[in-house]
Parts: structure tokens; sequence; C-alpha cells
């Protein structure tokens, strides 16, 4: 059952690439975060559950789409493209 977000939250960019990268805004995760938002706005990316996530293994987030997942901060979710692409993150506690 979700928690009641009740902040803070934080917000950035990041450029992913074809090495996985942990999903998360700035140095570390939002502490006590409990959801985070992913949108890759200008091609296609793939997350999982630790850095060996791959475009063959991952679950697909197309382009413009934003998802949803809840995770914490002791919980790290990874994302790799097949190239160059901008995406959008968002961590709220």
């Amino acid at each position: 059952m979700l928690q009641p977000l009740d902040g803070p939250a934080v917000y950035g960019a990041k450029t992913v690439t074809t090495s996985a990268q942990e999903i998360k805004v700035g140095g570390s995760a939002l502490e006590e975060r409990k959801v985070i938002t992913i949108q890759p706005t200008d091609g296609e990316i793939w997350f999982g559950y630790n850095s060996s996530v791959t475009s063959s293994t991952g679950t697909k987030i197309h382009e413009g789409q934003l998802i949803q997942i809840e995770a914490s901060e002791s919980l790290p979710v990874w994302m790799v493209s097949g190239g160059s692409v901008n995406v959008r993150i968002t961590e709220v506690s």
C-alpha cells in the first residue's frame, strides 16, 4: 500500500547512455523517498533493479511515456538506453 506523500520532492534531468545509471536526482537518492517518476523525452530507455540492466533484460519506457514506481532510498532503480536519451526524473518522499 502506498504511503501518503508529504515531501520533500526533487526533480532533475539526466542524459542516459548505454552504461547503466542509478535513477536519482543528484549524488544520492532522496532520503525516505517513496516514489520516483521517469520520462524519457527523446528516445527509449529500459529500467531494472540492478546495474546489470540492459535493453534485453530491462522494462522498456517509450519516448514521452511517464511512469511512476514505488522505490525507497535503499532500493536502487537503474536505467540504460541504446544511445543518448534525455530523461526527466522526480523523487518524492
